[in-house]
């Protein structure tokens, strides 16, 4: 019903958009030169911001133990990696031929709302804000039980302490429900004390999942036997190599600060799982690097 509700107001954007449309709008330097930034260094400073609007397509995975046939859920994350884009690219496109770039960047956000009331008046902006709300809602809920899924599987793969394998009466992952909401809080508290914004929320967030999408691709091409498969894995690689460079080597310090904790988390795991492998000697120098880099990334953020 989420789903439903936040794309009806979208889908009567592109309807309107596409009918206000003006071809001689969207022209109007629409390589952004007057900027005064090279084309190639606009693409490069939109990555992490690209990247973040994907980001949960691979929710189907997260929660495909639960589904009852595992072959729906390639078939969803296809599905919502095309409609992510088709939505994307609709709605920016479409805009630039309603009103000049220059003026959409001055519009308070959600930029679309203003443009709503252009193409529909005052109530435009009533649609858009309703269907941001309902938005927000059904993420949240879909967040959460995404959250909590990982440390859930991580348990169950003794990756993460067996506390967190706990579920409730309904099956539910009790323990990993209060670990991911109060790591939310304490998120939302350091941000507010450090005084960032939003901007700096996103951001690392997007730096943390550089790494784990590059790692997948990396280990899709270690055991793809089939060329398609091994091309995906290449792609991928190059893409999260790509992602790492435009990103920058400050964002990827920051993103240490949340690594951090997690080993700890994970060394504990160990311990409580009585391993028999004990770890390598690049693996433990590795996490004492990560665990000396969180030091001076922690001033840095609350610097």
């Amino acid at each position: 019903m989420a789903t439903l509700a936040k794309l009806l107001p979208l889908g009567a954007f592109v309807a309107l958009a596409a009918l206000a449309f003006q071809l001689d709008t969207f022209r109007l330097d629409f390589s952004g030169l007057e900027l005064g930034v090279p084309v190639w260094e606009q693409v490069k400073n939109t990555m992490l911001i690209t990247l973040w609007v994907f980001i949960g397509v691979e929710g189907a995975v997260v929660v495909s133990a639960r589904a009852r046939h595992k072959r729906d859920v390639g078939r969803a994350t296809l599905l919502a990696v095309l409609s992510a884009l088709a939505v994307y690219l609709l709605v920016t496109l479409l805009s630039l031929g309603v009103v000049p770039r220059s003026e959409l960047a001055e519009m308070r956000n959600p930029s679309m709302a203003g443009l709503m009331v252009r193409l529909m008046g005052s109530w435009g902006e009533i649609v858009i804000a309703a269907g941001l709300i309902v938005s927000v809602c059904g993420a949240y809920l879909s967040w959460t039980i995404m959250a909590a899924e990982v440390p859930f599987l991580a348990a169950t793969h003794k990756a993460f302490p067996r506390l967190f394998a706990r579920q409730n009466s309904n099956n539910a992952p009790s323990a990993s429900l209060w670990l991911t909401n109060i790591s939310v809080q304490v998120s939302l508290v350091l941000i507010w004390l450090t005084g960032s914004n939003y901007g700096t929320l996103l951001t690392i967030a997007s730096e943390m999942i550089l790494v784990p999408y590059l790692l997948v691709g990396a280990f899709l091409l270690k055991i793809a036997t089939r060329p398609l498969h091994k091309a995906v894995a290449i792609g991928a690689c190059i893409y999260g190599i790509w992602l790492l460079y435009a990103s920058g080597p400050v964002h990827l310090l920051l993103s240490v600060v949340l690594y951090a904790p997690g080993l700890l988390v994970f060394l504990y795991a160990r311990r409580t799982h009585q391993h028999d492998r004990s770890l390598k000697r690049r693996e433990v120098a590795l996490i004492g690097l990560l665990l000396v880099a969180a030091v001076p990334a922690t001033w840095m953020l609350v610097g």
